[in-house]
C-alpha cells in the first residue's frame, strides 16, 4: 500500500498505571487538519490502512493509537482490569496529541470504530475540556448486536470477581465484519487480531451504555455516524437512537444496506470512503 504524501513515524506514550502503549502517525506535509483513530475491539491502528490510503490526497495528518491489551501496546490480549482504563488512556493520548502545535493550527476530528466508539464518546462526556472540531463515528458499540450465550453473562460476573484476567471468545466471527473474502484472509493472518475479552471490560462496556445514550444531547460536535442497517455484532437500532438524540446542529448519517460490521473493509467501501472524504472537506477549525 502506498505511503505517498505521508511521513510514517511510531512513538509510546505513558497510559493509566503507566502501561506503554503504541501510536503511529502517518504526517502529511499538506495537512490543513489531524484526524486522530480509535480501533475496535480486537483490532488495532494497522487496521486502519484503507482509511489512510483513501485519505493520502485530502491533506489530512493521521494519529492512531493501540489500546492496552491490543496491537503493538503492553497488556494482556483483550484485558482491561475495568473499561474506564481504555478511556483514561484515551484522554491522555488526546491531551498529548492536542498540545502540538501543528496540531492545535488546523480542526481536528476524532474517527471510531466499534468499541472504540464507546471509549471516545465516554471520554468526551467526562472530560468536557476536549473540543474536537468533528466526529466520525463507525459501527458504535451503543448497543450489543451479537448474540452472547446466557451462560457468558453469569460467568463474566463470576469471572470477573474472581478470575479477572481470565478472557473468553467474544462471539465475533470473521464473516460478521467483511464480506470480502481477501480481507477475512487478511484477518486470519494478522498476528496482532484477537477475539478474546475479559469480564471487566464486557461489564464495563454493558454499563456504560446507559451513561452515553443519556448524555448525547451534551455531545455538540459535527458528526458524521456510517452504520450498516443491519450489523451483525452491534446494535444498529441503538446507534439510530444514538444518533436522534445527539445534541450536534450538524449531523449526518450514512446507512450501508447489507453491509457488515467494518464498513471500511468491506464490500462496497469505495461508497464508504467517499462519503469520509465528503465529510472530512467540509469540517473547519471552530
Amino acid at each position: 500500500m502506498t505511503k505517498s504524501n505521508y511521513k510514517v513515524s511510531e512513538g509510546q506514550f505513558k497510559g493509566a498505571e503507566g502501561l506503554n502503549l503504541f501510536f503511529q502517525v502517518w504526517e502529511n506535509p499538506q495537512a490543513r487538519g489531524t484526524l486522530i483513530i480509535t480501533h475496535g475491539h480486537g483490532e488495532h491502528s494497522d487496521s486502519y490502512r484503507r482509511v489512510i490510503e483513501a485519505l493520502k490526497e485530502e491533506a489530512w495528518t493521521i494519529y492512531a493509537w493501540d489500546m492496552r491489551g491490543h496491537g503493538r501496546s503492553e497488556g494482556l490480549r483483550g484485558y482491561a482490569a475495568n473499561f474506564d482504563l481504555y478511556c483514561e488512556d484515551y484522554a491522555l493520548f488526546l491531551k498529548q496529541v492536542l498540545e502540538r502545535p501543528e496540531v492545535k493550527a488546523g480542526p481536528v476530528v476524532l474517527l471510531c470504530h466499534s468499541m472504540g466508539a464507546l471509549v471516545q464518546l465516554k471520554t468526551l462526556i467526562l472530560h468536557p475540556e476536549f473540543k474536537p472540531d468533528a466526529m466520525v463515528i463507525s459501527s458504535p458499540l451503543v448497543g450489543v448486536g451479537v448474540h452472547v450465550p446466557a451462560y457468558k453473562k453469569i460467568a463474566a460476573e463470576w469471572l470477573n470477581k474472581f478470575l479477572p484476567t481470565v478472557t473468553l471468545w467474544n462471539e465475533v466471527r470473521n464473516d460478521h465484519v467483511t464480506r470480502d473474502p481477501d480481507v477475512i484472509r487478511e484477518l486470519e493472518r494478522d498476528p496482532y487480531r484477537h477475539a478474546r475479552i475479559s469480564a471487566g471490560v464486557y461489564l464495563g462496556f454493558m454499563n456504560s451504555f446507559a451513561l452515553v445514550h443519556e448524555k448525547a444531547p451534551e455531545l455538540k460536535f459535527k458528526t458524521l455516524l456510517q452504520i450498516s442497517d443491519k450489523d451483525p455484532v452491534v446494535s444498529s437500532e441503538e446507534a439510530i437512537r444514538f444518533f436522534e438524540n445527539l445534541g450536534a446542529k450538524e449531523k449526518e448519517i450514512k446507512i450501508y444496506a447489507g453491509a457488515r460490521h467494518e464498513v471500511y473493509n468491506d464490500l462496497g467501501r469505495e461508497q464508504v470512503f467517499q462519503d469520509l472524504k465528503n465529510f472530512l472537506a467540509g469540517v473547519k477549525k471552530s
